[in-house]
């Protein structure tokens, strides 16, 4: 199941569905410029996730995250994979079967937050922001592909701080990705972004 579930995670980056765009009023417009220097200044993001799926499905892993364009999902026992981002590509890693596949990184809505610097005029259009109950709700689509998909991102107001991401599949099917006891601003090993395609690997043939 959780092998299913990672993949389904994969598939959520890259194909979740469009949102409807709306006019923001000047304090919605604020708190986005407020959002948007929060997610410019977040320049690394390291922790723990925890993923639920509508369909009842869980799993959960470590985090790391650096912008521009870096991120690692490692899924705990008993899943046998990750998803690395690095050098504008997604890289889907079976452990158990050593398969891996490769798509660009600029076909997924979470690319938002890998961008070096984030422009909601220029790159990405916010369709939906929301505000109630110290829960702040930011949907964006990509401005110049926005039927590539959306993603919600969740913060908290006070502090200020990224909670969890959701993001909705082709077939209805909801997956939020919950951030656990997240550091902003940590260094990262640039190990944590290295990989070797198995069928390359030298050391396991």
């Amino acid at each position: 199941m959780l092998r299913l579930v990672s993949f389904t995670l994969f598939a959520f980056l890259l194909f979740a569905p469009q949102g409807q765009a709306g006019t923001l009023s000047a304090e919605k417009q604020a708190l986005a410029e407020k959002l948007r220097t929060y997610l410019n200044e977040m320049k690394t993001l390291t922790g723990n996730f925890a993923q639920i799926s509508s369909n009842g499905a869980y799993a959960d892993g470590k985090v790391y995250l650096a912008r521009p364009g870096q991120m690692r999902l490692i899924y705990n026992p008993p899943s046998q994979t990750e998803l690395i981002v690095r050098s504008g590509t997604i890289i889907y890693h079976d452990k158990e079967f050593k398969q891996v596949t490769y798509y660009p990184l600029n076909a997924t809505p979470l690319a938002v937050l890998l961008q070096e610097e984030l422009s909601f005029d220029k790159d990405v259009e916010i369709v939906d922001l929301s505000q109630a109950s110290g829960v702040i709700e930011l949907t964006l689509v990509d401005r110049e592909d926005p039927g590539m998909g959306s993603v919600t991102l969740i913060f908290s107001d006070a502090p200020l701080e990224l909670r969890k991401w959701s993001v909705i599949d082709a077939q209805g099917i909801m997956t939020q990705v919950s951030l656990l006891n997240s550091i902003m601003g940590r260094k990262i090993d640039s190990k944590y972004f290295d990989f070797v395609d198995p069928q390359y690997d030298q050391r396991n043939n």
